[in-house]
């Protein structure tokens, strides 16, 4: 995925760099396992590089819900795009500096972030790497940017890494964009966005991890040695894992060491990998009588250590590793058994890093191709690198491994990987401190066909010690043996034969790549590239010449000769010309330039040849209802595009004029639009064309004009509090983008254009409403004045007194002095300043009984949080026509309040396929579901929450929270239906003041239903309402069981932080196998099918909650093996008991008792007990539960002077899994 402002780029920015997935042939636990972080449950945070907040929470291995908050905790303005697999979360304030190509977009990729660690929770600190312009790298350096640590100079990148601190996000944007106005809306200019420090790019610095004696003789390895030359005096690195200095075969073959992953100095590999490679290279074999040798045993390592111990990596670590081993070390050759999972053009900073130093000192990095095969385009970084010697991965046959990744290179079409070598099943040195048994271990990947071609180039390297690396990948691309099943750009040139490689003396340029050429649209010029020959030899040599290209048009490459004298101790050039004239066909060709004599081929380039990427001018043209430029932010797709080369550009308020490749594209624009009510009012409308065949140079016009206001009718009255459309877009099955737009309340109205349905694919829009009952209503002393419609109150803010109101209103300027203004006891009217704070203390001092502030920008202004005074804001229009009245004489305002909301809206509405001309949604009683939602908690807390639909086709909810009133009840009307589904929707509420935050499950609603919610209340104990929080796969057990889910609505809940303990341990039999201080555990398990038991105690101080300050519960089951995963028979305890808000029952009060089995488990509970006891467990009575329905009910016997309950109450199923839990003071009683 791409931003970008004025040109166009199909490319795919870097994400997570992998250790190029070894596949061990061999297992054995040796270590514990390291536990992998919660699947399901616990909210995960992601503060964004902008200060931004996004919270997660995960269902199974996909993102569950995704809530937005702004870096001051309010809601957020924010675009949320799903492509493919990844979802992307980009912050308002982000966009201009996207859309300029300036701030790397995986720092928005919320999955791979997640899959990264980068939570808040396992990363305090956001890794970053960032790129100075010239000459500014060194001041940069030594002026370290506000709310960062840890600088470590790139200078083969002329950058740095730097570790962002999450606490000081804001201060770190504040600082990197010198406080410009950085938002889409915001930003009238065509400029580009830029950053302050002398800062060019910012990047992501993305996760690491690796890729990973016969396969020493497939490429001939055995006759070098025989001929005495085991590649000694030459020194390799190997930048990996670390290594394994005691294991027999690296014994005394380590030159030198040093880490590179922050904190952790020891070299030792507890992955395996580095030991795995580094003997790959130049093990002795003595652990086998010299049987498994390296390829270069005589060879020297410089081990660098660019992997944590977890196997945990980020690319700054790796170019620091690089720079050290060319500058410090100056290893001829460096192994890179690692890059990227993603695909890249080659100009991230691995490349251009192994680009540089390659230039620089003469070193050859030979890099792993990856593991993305058998897919085309799947090259990462750095193998993507001009320098680098690629190498993808063949078996003992020469058969090229699935695995293997493939050409051609992303964007330009670049002929990788080079060359292959062997990578199945290769046996190499086991770390002792990894998985496995014995001295040795088979792995296989494009890891270990890496390390093949490093000791082979060191073998070369031995042989012809004047050689530069280029020279010598120039000889290992020349001499391989040829695998003619396979193409140029599956398998390069064919597998390294190093054999041939040392004793070659005759070597030619290794990659000719011609470029590539849009068809029908030549350069000036021919093209041209140049192949030159090096004659090491004392005699002259005459090559003939041959093109070797499948299917090249006749013509389109030719040679300047078709033979050549190469003198000796000479060169000899011929140059290759393309001629793109008659060309009809779009295509990536590629193939080799061999060079023969006496019958024999002598050397073997790569050449190729593109012509797949036609550019046209697509102008696009963006325009408001009365013909102005509008702004925002622009959407672009192409028909057939794998899922990740979606664009995004940000609209100036002139035209943007786009170079694409041809192709049928769809066009769509989060346009900022005149609202509702007036040029000052704010509306945010979807301006698109679904269809355009851009085969000629053409231009859109997105006209605001032809878009229709979206609304929602209620049958109360409402104020919008936030809105959510989802657009999505479809040319196939696997070709298809969601992109979201969180709008937050500044706009007053949301617009869209009709359309029809597209000739291809499919467009959908679904829109989501929260709607709640208006807090103020204020008009004129007009009786007849409308009430004003860019009014906003906080819910967070002191507010009026319920009921009417008629005040005098006065204006007090800027609001800073009231010398010269009598506000005591009425309305004080200001303009917005500055500090907000300091306006509300000089009315509250001044006496005023309503602050009202008028905006200076468009839209609502809707950011003033929580205040000791009543404070609303109006609009610009309807402000300053107010201010224009009191300038000409006394105004009474008019003010109906209302500090409670008796109800509140969750409305959602879906069009598919096309849009109607009128894009009203007028929901009835029998449409909408009634919730009554009841907030047990004392008045004057804190409540954010959100009741949050699932975006269709997605499989994730997104909103951001919004704060409810001072309140502990409210009538919530919600659809049960659009498009024709039923809505799934979950809700989430936060009681801030003590950190308690509770997740509801994933529910439906029926049409004209009634339904009831609790929130906060009794009973509070340990539940599970996801089967992924607690599973078993193979032989690994994984559970995470939060402590204080409320009662009765199958609701999960945990305390943020603070206040809370809770304990997790795990029995086998009688056997504690592990006890963590959490809520988490994770262990290996025997195969068979054993008992287990498993135990969570929680407590809470009394002070914060007085309801279950101490729960206990043991379940009891049995585990063996399993293929698939599958939730564990947790027998989970729900409870109904009328309490009041205060959390109180009648000493009289029923009580039932819900058994019931996660999904996924079959077995019929059977069985269920209850005890109660009225002086925290004592003394038990039993309750004697009978059995109705699905539950067991009971009567509570409470004792006059009895103040709680306290509950044990168990559970069995048929196949003999069992619960038994203890709740302590459960309820109050009256």
């Amino acid at each position: 995925m791409q931003f970008n402002s004025r040109r166009s780029r199909l490319l795919a920015a870097v994400t997570t760099l992998a250790m190029l997935g070894v596949t061990p042939q061999a297992y054995a636990s040796s270590a514990p396992p390291t536990a992998p972080a919660p699947a399901t449950g616990a909210p995960r945070t992601i503060t964004l590089i902008t200060g931004d907040k996004v919270t997660v929470r995960m269902d199974g291995d996909k993102l569950g819900s995704l809530v937005v908050q702004s870096p001051d905790g309010g809601p957020a303005r924010a675009r949320i795009t799903t492509v493919g697999t990844d979802t992307f979360v980009y912050p308002d304030s982000a966009v201009p500096y996207i859309a300029a190509d300036v701030l790397d977009t995986q720092l928005f990729n919320i999955t791979a972030l997640i899959a990264a660690g980068y939570d808040d929770a396992r990363a305090e600190q956001l890794p970053l790497i960032v790129t100075y312009a010239d000459g500014a790298a060194a001041t940069a350096r030594r002026a370290q940017i506000a709310g960062t640590a840890g600088v470590r100079p790139l200078t083969s990148i002329n950058g740095a890494a730097l570790a962002q601190d999450r606490a000081d996000a804001g201060e770190f944007w504040t600082a990197l964009t010198a406080g410009q106005a950085g938002t889409a809306q915001a930003r009238k200019t065509d400029a580009p966005a830029g950053f302050a420090n002398g800062v060019a790019k910012i990047w992501l610095d993305a996760p690491v991890k690796t890729d990973m004696a016969e396969t020493t003789a497939q490429i001939g390895a055995p006759d070098v040695w025989a001929g005495g030359n085991t590649g000694a005096g030459v020194d390799v690195a190997v930048l990996d894992t670390g290594i394994d200095a005691e294991h027999p075969d690296l014994a005394g073959q380590i030159a030198a060491a040093a880490s590179f992953v922050p904190g952790e100095d020891e070299m030792a590999d507890y992955i395996g990998h580095g030991t795995h490679v580094a003997s790959t290279i130049a093990g002795t074999g003595a652990a086998s009588g010299g049987l498994e040798k390296g390829v270069a045993p005589g060879a020297r390592l410089d081990i660098g250590k660019v992997f944590s111990k977890e196997g945990r990596g980020q690319a700054s670590w790796v170019i620091a590793g690089m720079e050290w081993a060319v500058r410090e070390r100056h290893a001829k050759v460096v192994s890179m058994s690692l890059g990227t999972e993603a695909p890249t053009d080659g100009t991230d900073p691995l490349s251009k890093a192994a680009d540089a130093l390659s230039a620089e000192t003469g070193a050859l990095f030979t890099v792993s191709a990856g593991n993305s095969g058998p897919f085309p385009t799947s090259i990462g970084a750095p193998g993507a690198a001009d320098a680098a010697l690629t190498v993808g991965a063949v078996d003992g046959s020469d058969q090229l491994a699935d695995f293997s990744s493939q050409g051609p290179r992303l964007a330009d079409g670049g002929i990788k990987p080079e060359v292959t070598a062997p990578g199945v099943n290769v046996l190499a040195a086991r770390s002792h401190l990894a998985a496995g048994e014995g001295p040795y271990i088979a792995y296989s990947g494009t890891s270990m066909a890496a390390p093949h071609v490093a000791g082979a180039a060191a073998l070369v390297a031995a042989a012809h010690p004047a050689w530069t690396g280029q020279q010598i990948k120039n000889a290992l691309v020349n001499t391989v043996k040829t695998t003619p099943d396979y193409t140029t750009y599956q398998a390069g040139a064919g597998r390294v034969d190093v054999k041939a490689a040392v004793a070659a003396a005759v070597v030619a340029t290794a990659s000719a790549y011609v470029g590539n050429y849009p068809l029908n649209h030549p350069p000036a010029q021919p093209p041209t590239k140049t192949v030159t020959w090096t004659n090491e030899s004392g005699s002259d040599v005459t090559l003939d010449l041959a093109l070797r290209v499948p299917n090249l048009p006749d013509g389109l490459l030719s040679l300047s000769a078709d033979r050549v004298v190469v003198p000796a101790h000479g060169t000899a050039e011929v140059t290759i010309t393309a001629n793109l004239d008659g060309i009809d066909t779009k295509e990536n060709w590629a193939g080799r330039l061999e060079a023969s004599s006496d019958g024999g081929v002598v050397t073997r380039t790569v050449v190729g040849i593109g012509t797949t990427d036609q550019p046209r001018h697509l102008v696009i043209k963006a325009t408001d209802r009365d013909g102005t430029p509008v702004t925002g932010t622009l959407g672009i797709y192409r028909a057939g595009d794998r899922s990740g080369s979606y664009n995004i550009y940000l609209m100036g308020t002139e035209p943007l004029d786009l170079l694409l490749p041809e192709g049928t594209y769809s066009v769509w624009m989060w346009a900022d639009v005149q609202g509702d009510h007036g040029p000052g009012s704010r509306g945010a409308a979807l301006l698109r064309q679904d269809e355009i065949d851009l085969q000629a140079n053409t231009t859109v016009n997105l006209d605001a004009a032809t878009a229709k206001k979206i609304t929602a009718v209620t049958q109360h009255e409402t104020v919008d509090v936030d809105y959510r459309m989802d657009f999505y877009r479809s040319f196939s099955e696997t070709s298809e983008v969601t992109d979201s737009f969180l709008i937050d309340p500044s706009y007053d109205s949301i617009w869209a254009q009709p359309s029809a349905r597209p000739k291809t694919g499919d467009v959908s829009l679904n829109v989501r409403w929260h709607k709640t009952q208006p807090l103020l209503k204020l008009s004129g002393d007009d009786r007849h004045a409308e009430p004003y419609q860019g009014l906003w109150v906080d819910p967070r803010s002191a507010v009026l007194p319920k009921g009417k109101h008629d005040m005098k209103a006065v204006f007090a300027g800027d609001g800073a002095d009231y010398s010269k203004v009598d506000a005591k006891g009425r309305v004080a009217v200001v303009r917005r300043g500055d500090d907000l704070a300091s306006q509300v203390t000089a009315a509250q001092a001044a006496g005023a009984k309503l602050l009202l502030v008028v905006n200076d920008q468009p839209g609502r202004l809707v950011d003033t949080g929580a205040t000791p005074l009543p404070v609303a804001t109006l609009t610009q229009d309807e402000g300053e026509q107010l201010i224009a009245r009191l300038a000409k004489g006394e105004v009474r305002l008019h003010a109906e309040s209302h500090p409670t909301q008796d109800y509140a809206y969750d409305l959602v509405q879906r069009w598919d396929h096309r849009l109607p001309d009128q894009l009203t949604y007028r929901p009835g009683r029998a449409d909408l579901a009634e919730v009554d939602v009841r907030w047990n908690y004392d008045l004057g807390a804190r409540i954010d929450g959100a009741r949050i639909d699932r975006i269709p086709r997605t499989g994730y909810t997104a909103a951001t929270y919004q704060p409810v009133p001072d309140q502990q009840r409210r009538t919530e009307y919600v659809t049960a239906s659009a498009g024709g589904d039923k809505v799934l929707w979950q809700s989430a509420w936060e009681m801030l003041t003590t950190n308690e935050l509770q997740y509801g499950p994933t529910v439906t609603y029926e049409p004209g239903g009634s339904t009831t919610e609790k929130w906060f209340g009794p009973v509070r104990r340990p539940r599970v309402n996801s089967p992924g929080s607690a599973t078993r796969q193979g032989d690994s057990l994984l559970a995470q069981i939060h402590s204080w889910g409320e009662a009765g609505n199958a609701n999960t809940g945990f305390w943020t932080h603070g206040a809370i303990g809770q304990t997790t341990s795990l029995y086998q039999g009688d056997t504690l196998l592990l006890e963590n201080p959490s809520d988490f555990v994770f262990a290996q398990l025997k195969p068979e099918a054993l008992p287990y038991t498993l135990v969570t105690k929680a407590e809470v101080d009394a002070a914060v909650d007085p309801y279950s300050p101490h729960t206990e519960t043991r379940w009891g089951f049995t585990s063996g093996t399993t293929e698939e995963s599958k939730p564990l028979p947790l027998i989970q305890l729900d409870y109904d008991v009328d309490t009041d808000l205060s959390g109180k029952a009648a000493r009289n009060a029923k009580l039932t008792v819900v058994p019931i089995q996660l999904e996924g488990v079959s077995a019929k509970i059977v069985s269920a007990g209850l005890e109660v006891s009225y002086d925290d467990g004592a003394t038990w009575q039993d309750a004697k539960p009978k059995h109705s329905g699905e539950g067991w009910k009971a009567t509570l016997h409470a004792p006059r002077d009895a103040q709680f309950a306290t509950l044990r109450a168990s559970a069995k199923d048929a196949d003999g899994d069992t619960v038994e839990q203890t709740i302590v003071r459960a309820f109050g009683l009256k």
